[in-house]
């Protein structure tokens, strides 16, 4: 089980959920990559990948499972593309994996008229190269069309909060497999109407720790019901 957290984080986003799948009896792994996460998605993407192979070689497992808040479920979902023999699943916690307009990512400054060049520059200088390696149309997110390049054999978990404040559409996180029943995509509020929960929570959330949970003992054919786990 391999953590990778979002743009401007650390791995200590993982503390709660970490502890809980290692007390559900996960191997956990939550490693810090690319200046937290400012560095180019290409170069996080090798380290990444030398990192994957480290840990199966060093637990003997053959695959992988993958867990992504934000920029990290980007970089799990194209991992899991380049990698598909060392992935089993990802699961993306409101990643942008069809990217993010500049509206979402610096929504307060989008009022200002003419303000896109200030705006690429702000994301910039804040987010690094990989903010803007984030916004939709960049060649490292995926389009509208990229339903065929999921890899065969690797299945995924996408998890979204209707309350996103940083990921614009909220549904760039949802991933489209043709119909193949390769991928699971629902907002938090569809399990927990009430739940008011913003990008930054989404890591460590209860909510969506125990979604998360629930996603993984389904793998393993385990009954866990994430609306009766406790606060």
């Amino acid at each position: 089980m391999i953590l990778l957290h979002g743009t401007g984080q650390v791995k200590g986003i993982w503390e709660a959920l970490g502890s809980e799948l290692r007390e559900d009896g996960w191997a956990v792994f939550a490693p810090d990559f690319g200046h937290r996460a400012t560095d180019p998605l290409n170069e996080s993407i090798d380290m990444l990948a030398a990192y994957i192979g480290a840990v199966l070689h060093s637990t003997g497992a053959k695959r992988a499972i993958i867990v992504g808040h934000s920029q990290g479920g980007l970089l799990a979902t194209l991992i899991s593309m380049r990698l598909a023999h060392q992935v089993k699943h990802v699961v993306c916690l409101a990643a942008p994996n069809h990217g993010t307009n500049l509206g979402g990512i610096a929504s307060g400054l989008t009022k200002i008229p003419g303000t896109r060049y200030l705006l690429s520059n702000f994301v910039q200088s804040y987010w690094g190269t990989s903010g803007l390696e984030q916004l939709t149309g960049s060649k490292m997110v995926l389009s509208s069309e990229d339903h065929d390049v999921l890899a065969p054999g690797v299945t995924y978990t996408c998890i979204a909060t209707k309350f996103d404040q940083l990921i614009k559409p909220t549904h760039s996180c949802f991933l489209d497999d043709g119909g193949q029943g390769m991928v699971d995509n629902f907002y938090v509020q569809d399990r927990f109407p009430q739940a008011v929960i913003l990008h930054e929570q989404m890591a460590h959330d209860w909510r969506i720790r125990a979604l998360t949970r629930e996603a993984l003992f389904r793998l393993v054919d385990e009954p866990f019901n994430a609306n009766e786990a406790l606060t």
